[in-house]
């Protein structure tokens, strides 16, 4: 793997584990109470776009792979 896949591969996971933090808490509490929740959205909508390109990029990256003449 070349320097730049890694580095999406690292911003992928740091986005999946902010995703997962921040989602959790939005769906425990009911209704935004603070300003601490409306950063816990807006965290949860910068990681969200950055996640989302990613995935896209690396699953057609596996379906060129996959999807390749031999």
């Amino acid at each position: 793997m070349d320097k730049d896949t890694i580095r999406q591969l690292f911003v992928l996971l740091i986005t999946s584990v902010i995703l997962y933090f921040s989602g959790n808490h939005l769906m425990s509490i009911g209704n935004l109470n603070s300003i601490f929740d409306g950063l816990v959205v807006m965290i949860f909508f910068f990681a969200f776009f950055p996640f989302l390109s990613l995935s896209l990029v690396f699953i057609g990256r596996l379906f060129r792979v996959v999807l390749s003449p031999r």
